[in-house]
């Protein structure tokens, strides 16, 4: 049996042989994405004007228009595609050639559908919003009322389900408070030094075990805010919190084990941004970071960079096929033979496994 160093020794030879990432998609003047979904052969990634489209894992693209500034995206096949947009939630039953009109509301963040019949879609006011009936009829989550925070400062911003059944949600209440920001986080700016120091806020999670019929809710006073929370089928969670202004560190990562309540801090780096995670049964997980540009006065944009782990304690970068300046990288996927990547800057790449 392979020792623990020989093991990652190993592991290490065989992402170094070849890249372990393929890309299937390259920018072009039509693509700034703000999200990332994919299920089975579906994909959809998110920008504006238009956005990219497949239902045969890549082979062919359709570039449908999107009317609006897009939040994010869902799919969950041709007949079942959702945008969130900056005036409400739409709706596409024939493979995003039309939109209607769902929810009208600005500050919606993201939706998620168990169902073409069960969806939620959260936002600014302590909105969460859930349907029965496709879309036809909403309300509000009452659960989402319960944290006792002022709902002018309260956002939802994430949902993800890892069954049918168990499923988180996450946010944010901060009030508004002086001093110098931006739109981008100190890290990609070129005046980091004048930015106004992180200062912690409630942060705000929501957790169901019933496919949503009840919820429990929790806050906690935290820097940063959580960004992405993702669980694997076997218990483990990786949490990831951003910090938009001054900081030491652009960002953490934390596990979960839901098993026993407990969490940890699995990764910071002050030369790594972690924008995503992903994690699947067996403590295979993946983390989807940036590194800071060298002179942000020049560009913005950093290199996305992609590590990997097997026990959320020794993380090893993988090969990509060539550098790719990004802002901020998005995960989606269900397993790893079918696991995509996409970047702000319009690259979509496929996790290289033999036969995906």
């Amino acid at each position: 049996m392979l020792g623990r160093r020989a093991f990652l020794g190993s592991a290490i030879s065989a992402f170094a042989a070849e890249p372990a990432w393929r890309v299937v998609f390259r920018r072009d003047e039509n693509h700034t994405f703000v999200d990332l979904h994919a299920n089975g052969a579906a994909l959809l990634a998110v920008s504006s004007p238009k956005a990219l489209l497949t239902f045969d894992s890549g082979a062919t693209w359709h570039h449908p228009p999107i009317t609006e500034q897009a939040v994010s995206g869902f799919v969950l096949d041709a007949a079942n595609l959702w945008l969130v947009g900056s005036t409400g939630l739409w709706k596409s039953a024939d493979e995003a050639k039309t939109w209607t009109r769902q929810v009208e509301r600005a500050g919606l963040e993201r939706a998620y559908f168990l169902s073409p019949e069960r969806g939620f879609v959260c936002g600014a006011g302590r909105t969460l919003l859930e349907t029965f009936d496709g879309g036809a009829t909403w309300a509000q989550v009452h659960a989402a009322d319960e944290p006792n925070t002022a709902a002018a400062h309260t956002v939802y911003h994430w949902i993800d389900f890892v069954t049918p059944r168990a499923g988180i949600v996450t946010g944010r209440s901060r009030p508004p408070r002086r001093g110098i920001s931006g739109s981008l986080p100190a890290w990609r700016d070129a005046n980091a030094n004048l930015r106004r120091a992180e200062w912690p806020g409630a942060s705000l999670t929501l957790e169901t075990r019933d496919a949503g019929l009840s919820w429990k809710h929790s806050s906690t006073s935290l820097f940063g805010r959580i960004s992405r929370v993702r669980y694997s089928r076997d218990g483990h969670g990786l949490a990831v919190v951003e910090f938009h202004d001054a900081f030491e560190w652009p960002s953490e990562v934390f596990v979960i084990r839901l098993r026993t309540g407990q969490s940890e801090r699995a990764f910071r780096r002050k030369d790594r941004a972690v924008t995503d995670a992903a994690v699947f049964s067996g403590s295979s997980a993946y983390l989807a970071a940036i590194e800071p540009p060298a002179n942000p006065a020049e560009s913005t944009l950093g290199k996305l960079r992609v590590l990997y782990s097997t026990d959320f304690n020794e993380w090893t970068e993988m090969p990509l096929p060539e550098e790719i300046p990004a802002g901020r990288a998005f995960f989606s996927g269900k397993s790893e033979d079918n696991f995509w990547l996409a970047t702000d800057t319009g690259f979509v790449l496929k996790r290289a496994v033999t036969g995906a």
